[in-house]
């Protein structure tokens, strides 16, 4: 087993150093990012249009990760244009327990008459809670975490190759 030296390793590090946490910090933005669109598009909901609609299916699945996901289809009508549409509300992800997906699809049983808020610009945007709900913050939330432990570690990196000059001379780490 070949043991390198730590100048040996140094450019390596000092690589690792920098795109580890950009991509974590690229990670991070995209999802946040997201999120907020969101957040954004979840209050904008509140004062949408609305329409009729029936439930059409409604059932619960599990994906391949364990989670639980309510599936629940519905159609609606807009100007003499029938739509479908399939978000309950906006954040609705997938939960390991049971009951969360068993609460939504027992809100919304097959044959319910429902009440369809739509983008007016867009009807096939839909969904039947408008607003912004807990879950909504999900996704932005974990965006400023992948942020956040990427400036630790870009800064972790940084201390220790400062750290590293310091206790082995004929070293520079800066760059």
């Amino acid at each position: 087993m070949k043991l390198y030296s730590t100048k040996q390793l140094l450019p390596v590090i000092r690589i690792a150093g920098k795109i580890i946490p950009l991509l974590l910090m690229f990670i991070g933005a995209y999802v946040l990012y997201f999120g907020c669109r969101d957040i954004l598009r979840a209050n904008q909901s509140r004062t949408w249009p609305t329409a009729q609609g029936v439930i059409q299916n409604s059932s619960i699945y599990r994906g391949s990760k364990g989670a639980y996901w309510a599936k629940v289809m519905y159609d609606f009508t807009v100007n003499a244009t029938a739509f479908n549409g399939n978000r309950v509300a906006f954040g609705d992800y997938g939960s390991s327990i049971l009951s969360h997906a068993q609460g939504v699809v027992n809100r919304y049983p097959k044959g319910k008459a429902v009440i369809v808020y739509y983008d007016p610009k867009n009807p096939q945007a839909c969904l039947l809670e408008p607003g912004v709900k807990v879950q909504t913050w999900f996704l932005p939330g974990f965006g400023l975490v992948f942020l956040a432990i990427s400036g630790l570690i870009a800064f972790f990196i940084q201390k220790g190759l400062r750290n590293l000059a310091a206790a082995e001379p004929g070293i520079q780490c800066d760059g």
